[in-house]
């Protein structure tokens, strides 16, 4: 008897080409890659709240929480629609967002770092990555356009090494097929 795995290995080798080739033009071209990245989010959100204002109204007799689905189809069209008519916008928010994340996060480490000293020792490394998180986040927000082009290198660079992985997985996936 066949795996599912082992059969369909070549999903896995598609879903890695495509990642792989992703993440090529993500660090080749950031400025086009985040503006695109931008716009499938959109199309994302905007297709994503139409599935659930659909399952939301065929749930309405069945489900008492159908109004939260409504609520969030609602709101998913609306952000959608919004992103194709400003993309720059969404495109801002998202690098807010990320910055205020990367800042809080950061904070967070360092709380934690300052409670570990009484149990550890070496605490000094995750105080130093707790503000380097920090650091992180405020040139986020001091410079939008290189936080765009950053965070399009850093998505490019994961979508390699995991296009990569797939790629391999495949590979193996298919010998033992």
């Amino acid at each position: 008897m066949h795996n599912f795995y082992n059969a369909y290995w070549w999903i896995f080798l598609l879903r890695g080409i495509f990642a792989l080739v992703l993440g090529v033009l993500a660090v080749g071209w950031p400025g086009a890659t985040f503006a695109t990245l931008i716009v499938f989010i959109g199309a994302y959100l905007f297709i994503a709240g139409i599935f659930a204002i659909i399952g939301a109204i065929a749930a309405r007799k069945t489900t008492e929480n159908w109004g939260l689905f409504l609520f969030s189809g609602l709101l998913g069209v609306i952000l959608g629609i919004l992103t194709f008519y400003n993309p720059f916008a969404t495109g801002a928010a998202l690098i807010y967002l990320v910055a205020f994340w990367a800042i809080l996060a950061g904070l967070f480490e360092l709380i934690i770092a300052i409670r570990l000293r009484k149990v550890i020792t070496g605490e000094g490394w995750y105080i130093a990555g707790g503000l380097l998180t920090i650091i992180f986040g405020i040139l986020l927000v001091s410079n939008p356009v290189a936080a765009a082009v950053t965070l399009t290198w850093m998505f490019g660079i994961y979508a390699i090494i995991t296009g990569i992985m797939l790629i391999s997985l495949s590979f193996r996936l298919r010998v033992r097929h």
